[in-house]
């Protein structure tokens, strides 16, 4: 996918976002992860994060530290709130509107702003899927974002997760089938010991903590168990 599409898939998944912060309850709980948030609390956090990346483009000087992180003031009126977020989507889009080669600071990447255009295209979708399941019903992940996601896994979020020592490294080999895209990944060292198909977006869904390899949306074959610690992760 290349740069423009990921900013096209980023607008239309930050006016989705902005349709359940303009209709939906604000104190919605969020069903997933660590954290516990309300809807109003994800808005701030997609937000300060879409500022964060677009500094991480326009602001680096090369040095290693991330640029200036300290969270800025958020709306409490919906629709300020609902605004600010749009706004700072704007702020992104016009930062990341650029050579994807162009230097940038990152995580455990190359640092470039190819990065950043992948990376908030990914989060904004799953962060548009969170929001819609909180006020009411979420609607299905773009297959070929999802495998872009699913590859970020693969190459920078586990990678980084296992060097900040909250991951194990993986002792066997998995490999994950998307049946609607006929894409493939494997991870881990050697031969596959097990194989985990479902669609692309399922799988996105599982690797991001908001499915449970229990889901009936999963097809298992092989070593099921040794599947089971490679994917305990947390891989991102």
């Amino acid at each position: 996918m290349d740069a423009a599409s990921f900013l096209r898939h980023f607008r239309r998944e930050l006016d989705a976002f902005g349709a359940c912060l303009a209709g939906g309850d604000l104190d919605a709980p969020i069903e997933h992860g660590d954290e516990d948030r309300t809807l109003a609390e994800l808005a701030a956090h997609v937000g300060t994060a879409n500022l964060f990346a677009a500094a991480a483009v326009t602001d680096w000087d090369g040095r290693p530290e991330p640029p200036d992180g300290t969270p800025p003031k958020v709306p409490e009126d919906r629709y300020e709130l609902t605004r600010w977020v749009d706004g700072t989507g704007e702020v992104l889009l016009m930062s990341l509107d650029i050579d994807p080669s162009a230097p940038a600071w990152g995580y455990y990447t190359p640092p470039t702003a190819g990065y950043w255009q992948r990376s908030r295209a990914v989060s904004m979708m799953l962060h548009r899927w969170d929001a819609e399941r909180a006020v009411g019903e979420a609607g299905p992940l773009d297959a070929e974002l999802a495998c872009e996601g699913i590859s970020e896994v693969f190459d920078v979020l586990a990678p980084r997760q296992i060097g900040r020592g909250k991951a194990w490294p993986p002792d066997v080999c998995i490999r994950l089938d998307a049946t609607d895209t006929d894409d493939w990944w494997v991870f881990g060292p050697g031969d596959p010991v097990a194989d985990i198909a479902g669609t692309a977006g399922d799988l996105l869904l599982l690797l991001r903590g908001r499915r449970t390899p229990a889901d009936d949306v999963f097809r298992w074959t092989g070593d099921r168990n040794a599947a089971l610690a490679v994917l305990k992760g947390p891989l991102a």
